[in-house]
């Protein structure tokens, strides 16, 4: 109710204050495992179990036996910091029901290993029992394994396929960035000014090369596969780094025992050739016709079954040294042979060119290899 009417004299001033509740309400904050966490009106006599049931409840994954309470003191000190016993509040004991207070943040923390609840893996193939099986954090691939009856008699480990999702992830953002750098090496050879007889052939020939690379790029997108050596003997390499740790969503293919090798490229018969023992890269491309005058020797590489690659332009496998044309290929392996590239389009464009097609056998070899 107004009070007596006061009169104004001249350059009085009037100041009309804003009401702080009405500009900035009083709210509390849940965070964490509830239905619906967020930002809550504040009431008097407002308590966690109230703020708790306003916001849906307890999620399945909620730790029901401890919560955070975040206090932060109005004049700006340090925020005080406290525990709340769920599982006494739970149980209808009033002292843990604590009163809120304005800006009170409760966070409800999540059961530890939630995340692995649920977690499975598929495996496939030339295995006893091939099914999806659940798994516990940490449990490693000679596990799984053992699970599903370990191998059949046609299994062939040295080139089991494992598939996982983070990877397939990674190597598919690395993919796109590999196709824009292809299309934008394209765009500036389109550019280029072809100024003699061998430019003007040399010019559209890097342009087709391009487009070749593009298209197997586009029909063979990654796969996710980690590169994994394993044994007929799993006990010959049960606790060992070849052992690695499964995770949730990954796919374990066993395939059937192999028996050829694969030539690709530019030779004169790509084909698949039945494997020998102990016969070298070399031999194989000899079985198919040998290298065609369009053939980049110093570019061959060799993917083996199990999904590592040698180059001798980027060799990093120590029993592989030297020239891959000298490795012993093993039933399952490729042998590919590249195509020379125009001196046109320069060096950048040249190492584009050969990852792509490092890029699009490596997944092309495992298509072979897939039952």
């Amino acid at each position: 109710m107004l009070g007596k009417a006061i009169t104004l004299e001249p350059r009085d001033r009037l100041l009309i204050h804003k009401n702080t509740s009405r500009v900035e309400p009083s709210t509390v904050e849940i965070q964490g495992e509830v239905a619906k966490p967020g930002r809550y009106p504040y009431t008097g006599n407002m308590h966690v179990e109230d703020l708790i049931r306003a916001a849906g409840g307890l999620k399945l994954s909620a730790d029901t036996k401890t919560a955070d309470l975040t206090r932060y003191a109005a004049s700006g000190g340090a925020p005080q910091q406290m525990q709340i016993s769920l599982s006494s509040l739970s149980n209808g004991n009033p002292t843990e029901d604590i009163p809120l207070h304005r800006g009170d943040v409760l966070a409800i923390r999540q059961l530890p290993g939630w995340n692995d609840v649920g977690a499975s893996v598929k495996v496939s193939g030339e295995v006893m029992h091939p099914s999806t099986y659940g798994i516990q954090p940490g449990e490693r691939l000679s596990s799984v394994l053992e699970r599903a009856g370990g191998y059949t008699a046609q299994a062939y480990p040295y080139g089991a396929v494992l598939m996982r999702r983070e990877v397939r992830e990674l190597q598919a953002n690395s993919q796109q960035e590999l196709i824009a750098r292809m299309k934008s090496e394209r765009e500036r050879l389109k550019l280029l000014h072809a100024g003699d007889a061998d430019q003007k052939t040399a010019k559209p020939n890097a342009l087709a090369q391009t487009d070749s690379r593009l298209s197997q790029l586009a029909t063979n997108p990654p796969i996710g596969r980690v590169v994994i050596h394993i044994q007929s003997d799993v006990k010959a390499w049960k606790h060992t780094p070849a052992d690695i740790a499964l995770r949730d969503g990954d796919v374990l293919v066993i395939p059937k025992k192999a028996n050829t090798v694969m030539v690709n490229g530019q030779v004169f018969n790509p084909t698949a050739i039945s494997a020998q023992p102990g016969r070298s890269a070399k031999w194989y491309l000899s079985q198919a016709g040998g290298l065609t005058p369009l053939a980049d020797k110093k570019a061959v590489f060799v993917v083996r079954a199990d999904g590592s690659v040698i180059s001798a332009k980027n060799n990093t496998e120590g029993w592989w040294a030297g020239d891959p044309l000298g490795a012993a290929l093993r039933p399952g392996d490729s042998v590919v042979v590249p195509e020379k590239t125009p001196k046109i389009g320069g060096t950048n464009w040249a190492l584009v060119m050969q990852t792509a097609q490092v890029a699009s056998s490596v997944a092309l070899a495992v298509a072979y290899i897939h039952p």
